[in-house]
């Protein structure tokens, strides 16, 4: 995972908010279900976010269309994702004795809401949002120390865990799905080529180029790269 830093909550999603509030004598329909204004919500999502998914690294922008996979039945999108899930955040009004859509609940707080890809069509390519679903997510993208909790692997793709929480993760979101991994393994040997990245400013070069924004974009699976480029550095005393 890459941390998201949370600004403002955007115009669009707080005129809702603030429009439901000021009904009178009760506010309702202020649920994320009755929210009409998601594609401006995505896009800025998508540009808080440099245009990568919060839990995997792949695009959510017009980048998506050059993925693929095995399974022709897959497609991919943008998709806004609740980290704690929609019927939790209803859960909880409830069992505050309150009534849902008549207070603000989390399934409208921005510090909820991020972009992901989602993957549609093909259970087999089932990962990220879609695998996670409902489940609870032990690490979050909008926490400070998440990058330091996942090690990725050049040989194969693959992230590793650094404590129980992370273990726990990548099982909840299959980050170790052979999709990913193929992915991510792309895109390590064309930023990673060994004939080309070879001394230890070659690797800082890259980290410098993967994770500067450009035109309020970054890299596919910048933080992928970035923490193998590190790797190498620290494991090799460049």
């Amino acid at each position: 995972m890459r941390r998201i830093e949370k600004t403002n909550t955007p115009e669009c999603l707080q005129a809702f908010i603030d429009g439901q509030l000021a009904i009178q004598p009760q506010p309702v329909n202020l649920t994320y279900r009755d929210f009409p204004h998601k594609p401006q919500l995505r896009e800025a999502l998508s540009k808080e976010q440099y245009g990568l998914c919060g839990y995997t690294g792949t695009p959510v922008d017009e980048r998506i269309a050059q993925y693929q996979t095995n399974n022709p039945v897959a497609s991919f999108s943008n998709h806004i994702e609740h980290l704690k899930c929609q019927q939790a955040c209803r859960a909880e009004v409830v069992d505050r004795g309150e009534e849902y859509g008549r207070v603000v609940a989390d399934d409208l707080s921005y510090h909820n809401i991020i972009a992901a890809l989602e993957v549609c069509g093909a259970e087999v390519e089932h990962f990220g949002a879609v695998a996670k679903a409902a489940q609870a997510l032990p690490i979050l993208p909008t926490q400070e120390d998440c990058e330091e909790r996942f090690v990725f692997r050049e040989g194969d793709g693959s992230v590793d865990a650094m404590d129980d929480a992370a273990i726990e993760a990548i099982a909840v979101l299959s980050l170790n799905h052979d999709t990913l991994k193929s992915w991510r393994l792309a895109v390590l040997s064309t930023w990673l080529d060994p004939d080309v990245v070879q001394t230890r400013d070659d690797f800082i070069g890259v980290i410098q180029a993967v994770t500067t924004p450009l035109a309020d974009r970054m890299p596919e699976f910048a933080f992928v790269v970035e923490s193998v480029a590190k790797g190498y550095i620290n494991e090799n005393d460049l």
